[in-house]
C-alpha cells in the first residue's frame, strides 16, 4: 500500500505542476476530485466521524494557534472575513479533500506516527510548492508548519474531521488576512 501511496502523490504533482506552471484552471476542478477518488480507488477507508470530543479538540487548538497569528496581522492588515461562497470552496474544494488525502490516506498508509506526520507535512509543503515557483506565492513553503498542526490532530484522533476544522479555519484567517 505504501508503493501505492507514493504512486497516487506522484500524480497528485502531475496535475498540480502543470496547473500552476500553464495556469490550467480546469485542473483546480479536477484537483479535490482527485484527492477524494484516490483513496477510495485503491480500497484504503478514512475516517471520517462527527465526534463532539474531537471537534472541541479542534476548535481548541485553532483558536489558539490561529488568534495569535489574527491578532499579530491585524496590526498591519485588516481582516476581511471571506464570502459564503469561497468558504465553501475552501471547506469542500480544499480543506477536506486535502486531508482525506494527506492525512486519511498518506500519514495513515505512513503508519500514522510522529515519522509519517513530518513525511506527510513535507510531502503537503512539496506540493504547495508549484505555488510559489510559478505564482510567487511566498507563503506556499510555510505550509509545512500547519500541516504539523493537522498531522498532529489526525495522530491524536485518527480522524480527519478535526485536521479539516483546522485546516479550514486556518485558510480562512489566512485568506482574510491577505
Amino acid at each position: 500500500m505504501k508503493r501505492n501511496a507514493i504512486y497516487a502523490y506522484a500524480v497528485l504533482l502531475l496535475i498540480v505542476i502543470p496547473a500552476h506552471a500553464f495556469s490550467l484552471r480546469f485542473l483546480d476542478y479536477l484537483t479535490p476530485v482527485y484527492l477524494v477518488a484516490t483513496p477510495l480507488a485503491l480500497g484504503k477507508r478514512v475516517n471520517i466521524n462527527f465526534s463532539g470530543r474531537q471537534i472541541a479538540l479542534a476548535v481548541i487548538v485553532s483558536a489558539v494557534i490561529l488568534l495569535p497569528f489574527l491578532f499579530f496581522f491585524s496590526v498591519t492588515r485588516k481582516f476581511v472575513p471571506l464570502e459564503t461562497g469561497a468558504m465553501a470552496v475552501q471547506l469542500f474544494g480544499v480543506s477536506f479533500p486535502e486531508e482525506i488525502f494527506f492525512r486519511g490516506f498518506l500519514q495513515d498508509t505512513l503508519g500514522n506516527n510522529y515519522k509519517a506526520v513530518i513525511i506527510t507535512s513535507l510531502l503537503f509543503a512539496a506540493a504547495h510548492l508549484p505555488a510559489f515557483f510559478f505564482s510567487g506565492d511566498s507563503s506556499a513553503p510555510l505550509t509545512f508548519f500547519p500541516s504539523l498542526v493537522m498531522g498532529f490532530l489526525y495522530l491524536r484522533t485518527s480522524n480527519v474531521i478535526p485536521a479539516t476544522i483546522f485546516h479550514f479555519l486556518a485558510n480562512v484567517v489566512y485568506l482574510g488576512s491577505l
